[in-house]
């Protein structure tokens, strides 16, 4: 091969090497794609026909007619053409105001969308015509889709325009629902009555309003789905009131129920129309109910007591004519002279209210101590009128009665004066018991109760009272433990007094220790003398104490002839000196005499106690010596007068 030969070789390879490159890159680019477009949107309402004076809500759709402008796969060609978070904003013009706010429509596929609702109210006095509704409508969408093998681009936008919405403004009547007057209560029959006012420009003549119910638990008549109320002329502007007999289901549920009316008519041009249907809620109330709150039985078995049911209005409408019946299951229990049923008159009860009703109840002698049933039966008077029963159930559970348990807290008791004991009384059983009353029953001749008995007044199963008891003890009584013998007596239910069994208390009872004591503060005294005797009395106790009188007691050769002082009252540690004349006789020996000192007193309660005799200590001493001046000078003045006489005769 020549020189020249080879060199064109070469240029034809790199050729061809330079050629399959470009053919390779050209068939790269043809596999990558893009897909553009968007959506194109349009407002239609069918129904779309207004009457002026009157607010309608008119069903919008949305009509899709999206546009591709590069074409690709078709899920691609969906994705370009469909809007994304649509909201539909209507704006006020003209005679039509927009009672709507923006009004979410989501996303909105090629095709159509709806209904959306959107309110409009047309002004009184309205032209009939055609009018154009501005509505602005703003969405998201994807504006392409660039698609490169297994990669996928998109690019996103957001759009606002602008779509008018055509409705028609017609002249002739329309009517709307101004008001809803129902009291009717489940279970109930009455009478509902709308309020319908012409918000139309014109009259209609030969009006009928026709009322169907939406729900089988609210019927009309004799149980009819649907009924019809003859209106006549209806001017522009006028409020008719119509009027359906209604019967709400014993089992309707308490919430709001739809009913729809239509209006046929005549309108002016004397064409028979049927108004748009118009739609109102009936909210049937509960009336009264009535639940069992408590049962008070105070009767026990073989007693005759009082039954008491706690009932409560838990319904929203008051009762009237109320009476509660009972009647007894069991010919063990029987009511008033022996009846098994017995009915009490309530008359009118508000809701929320809880009344109480008693009936005279009488267990048998040989009733079990179980619980019985009851029938309890409210009969009433519901607002619509009708007289309805609710039965409930109540248990009687007699029980055995009141039982007590007594115990002591704190005893004050002692040798030789008044102390008391404090505790609680306990009514155990399952019975109430009225008019309790706590006595000492003691055996023991050294054991005097100051108090007769002391009055608890009523305990209920459960309750108990504090109580003080005060007793005294004789001289000679050994300090220590004391049993204490106390009954409980009682009226129950059936008003016969009764008394427990004897409960038996153990109480402490401390030495000797006066509330009050006695000091003697002057007391030595010479042979055939007089003077006065002071003693000091202190309150040793926690409490006060009126009306002390001291007494001294003495015996010769002591005397007093003003042996008794009062003091009014002494506070707790308090100390009061009192004085008493006391004559010590001339026979008396000098030694150590003994006073008897006897004092008594009033407690906080009112009570008269006495704090026993005590004893104290009188020296009785001899005379001191003294010179007697005055005698002795009497003597010598009669001497020297006898002298002087006598050197005078000589």
């Amino acid at each position: 091969m020549s020189l020249h030969t080879r060199r064109w070789s070469v240029v034809l390879l790199a050729a061809l090497i330079v050629l399959s490159s470009l053919v390779g890159a050209t068939g790269t680019a043809a596999a990558a794609t893009r897909i553009s477009g968007s959506p194109d949107l349009s407002l239609v309402a069918p129904d779309n026909r207004l009457v002026a004076g009157s607010e309608t809500v008119v069903e919008v759709f949305v009509v899709n007619t999206g546009t591709v402008t590069e074409d690709g796969p078709e899920e691609y060609e969906a994705l370009v053409q469909t809007a994304r978070a649509l909201t539909l904003d209507a704006e006020s013009d003209g005679p039509i105001t927009v009672a709507s706010g923006e009004t979410p429509v989501g996303t909105v596929a090629e095709g159509v969308s709806g209904p959306v609702p959107l309110r409009l109210r047309v002004a009184e006095g309205a032209k009939p015509g055609v009018y154009d509704v501005p509505v602005e409508l703003s969405y998201e969408y994807t504006a392409s889709v660039f698609v490169d093998g297994e990669n996928v681009e998109t690019t996103h936008r957001s759009r606002t325009i602008t779509r008018d919405l055509r409705v028609v403004v017609e002249r002739r009547p329309a009517f709307d629902v101004q008001s809803v007057d129902s009291t009717l209560a489940v279970g109930d029959s009455g009478t509902i009555a709308f309020d319908l006012e012409n918000v139309g420009p014109v009259a209609a003549e030969d009006a009928t309003v026709t009322i169907t119910s939406t729900d089988p638990e609210i019927s009309f008549g004799n149980g009819a789905a649907a009924a019809e109320s003859f209106v006549g002329s209806w001017e522009a502007g006028e409020t008719k009131r119509v009027e359906f007999r209604t019967r709400v289901a014993e089992d309707a549920i308490v919430r709001n129920y739809s009913v729809s009316m239509t209006v046929a008519y005549r309108d002016e041009d004397g064409q028979d129309r049927t108004s748009r249907t118009l739609v109102a809620g009936i909210a049937p109330i509960r009336g009264a109910d009535f639940e069992l709150v408590d049962v008070d039985a105070a009767v026990a078995v073989g007693d005759t007591g009082t039954l008491t049911l706690e009932l409560q209005n838990v319904g929203d409408t008051t009762a009237t004519s109320t009476t509660v019946g009972l009647q007894s299951t069991d010919s063990e229990v029987t009511f008033g002279a022996g009846a098994p049923a017995a009915e009490a008159y309530v008359g009118t009860w508000e809701p929320g209210e809880t009344k109480q009703v008693s009936f005279r109840t009488r267990v048998a002698d040989d009733a079990l101590d179980r619980p019985y049933s009851l029938d309890v039966a409210v009969t009433f008077r519901n607002p619509g009128g009708e007289r309805k029963t609710e039965s409930l159930v109540a248990g009687l559970d007699p029980g055995a009665g009141p039982a007590f348990r007594v115990a002591i807290t704190e005893s004050s008791l002692r040798v030789g004066g008044v102390g008391s004991v404090s505790g609680t009384v306990e009514n155990v059983g399952e019975g109430e018991a009225r008019d309790v009353v706590l006595r000492l029953a003691p055996t023991d001749p050294t054991m005097t109760p100051t108090d007769l008995e002391v009055t608890v007044g009523t305990l209920g199963p459960g309750d108990s009272a504090d109580f003080e008891y005060a007793i005294g003890l004789a001289d000679g009584t050994a300090p220590g433990t004391r049993r204490l013998p106390f009954v409980v007596e009682y009226r129950p239910p059936g008003d016969e007094m009764r008394a427990s069994d004897q409960t038996d208390v153990l109480a402490a009872v401390s030495a000797r220790n006066p509330a009050l004591s006695v000091e003697p503060q002057n007391a030595t005294f010479e042979v055939d003398s007089t003077g006065q005797l002071a003693l000091a009395v202190t309150n040793t106790d926690d409490s006060p104490q009126t009306d002390v009188t001291v007494r001294l007691l003495v015996e010769g050769p002591l005397s007093s002839e003003d042996a008794v002082a009062f003091i009014p009252r002494l506070e707790p540690g308090e100390t009061r000196v009192v004085a008493f004349d006391l004559e010590v006789g001339d026979e008396a020996v000098p030694k150590t005499q003994v006073a008897a000192v006897n004092v008594s007193y009033k407690d906080d309660a009112g009570r008269q106690l006495s704090a026993g005799t005590q004893q104290i200590a009188i020296e009785v001493v001899e005379p001191a010596t003294t010179f007697p001046v005055l005698p002795a000078a009497v003597a010598i003045l009669a001497l020297a007068g006898v002298g002087y006489w006598w050197f005078r005769r000589r």
